[in-house]
């Protein structure tokens, strides 16, 4: 899942790998936005400063309130940093990089090739199972099978047997530094990223906007899913016949890699 609204601030420390990229991307308000941005990319050391950040930019997320909707407003409250933190180490042990921009301004948590983030040990490590198992039968069966399956089922569609590629699992933006471009320009550099090893990136935008941002950067529909039809709204909360919260899965292809579709 992937996000790119947020509201959150941090501090920034030291970088563990320093880059310059310069760019020029489309802010939300459609100005052209040109800038030398500094990118910093960490590990472990980096998962309490992005916390703040994407622990704001989700908490409204429709797919986190499915997931959460066994618990209370409170509860809520409460397990989605624990929630996010343990992703985040999760993430990490699996060789994932945590990308951060313009003093934290924007961040995002990126798996290489070839890793997961649901490798059975290290979610056992990273506390990933009893935080599930807190949310109930309910939400342990949207998470796992509901929003699992789904996402399996859309991967094996845009994917071919074995086909490795690069993962934007979460990103999130300060909401006092949107419309500033910070979103696209990380979007260019994890791009950057694909295009200089010839593979894709993949990601699920969990609302509409996301998903428009994520099409201006060039990447396409691979399918729609729906989560909670009937049960819930698309804001993810309890609603009785509600439309249920969409979902998109998401790739973008470096040029060379694109499918070019058969002649009938």
């Amino acid at each position: 899942m992937a996000l790119t609204l947020g509201n959150g601030t941090a501090v920034s420390q030291p970088a563990k790998h320093n880059m310059t990229s310069t760019s020029t991307s489309t802010s939300a308000d459609g100005a052209a936005v040109s800038q030398a941005a500094r990118i910093t990319k960490g590990g472990a050391e980096y998962i309490e400063q992005a916390l703040p950040v994407l622990t704001a930019a989700f908490r409204d997320d429709p797919v986190f309130q499915y997931f959460m909707g066994a618990l209370s407003v409170e509860e809520r409250r409460n397990y989605l940093p624990v929630f996010l933190r343990s992703l985040c180490k999760a993430s990490v042990l699996n060789k994932g990089f945590i990308f951060e921009l313009s003093s934290w301004g924007c961040c995002a948590v990126v798996l290489p090739p070839g890793k997961k983030v649901d490798n059975p040990f290290t979610m056992i490590q990273a506390g990933l199972i009893p935080l599930t198992i807190q949310l109930k039968s309910i939400g342990m069966k949207r998470v796992l099978f509901e929003h699992g399956a789904a996402v399996k089922r859309v991967k094996k569609k845009a994917f071919a047997s074995k086909e490795k590629y690069w993962y934007l699992f979460i990103i999130g933006t300060d909401p006092n530094r949107q419309r500033q471009g910070l979103g696209a320009t990380l979007l260019e550099h994890v791009k950057a990223l694909a295009q200089r090893d010839g593979r894709p990136v993949w990601l699920e935008a969990s609302n509409p906007n996301a998903r428009l941002l994520y099409l201006k950067q060039g990447f396409e529909d691979v399918e729609k899913f729906t989560l909670g039809e009937g049960l819930v709204g698309p804001d993810g909360l309890e609603q009785e016949g509600g439309s249920g919260v969409p979902s998109w899965g998401m790739i973008w292809r470096p040029a060379s890699t694109k499918k070019v579709p058969s002649s009938v």
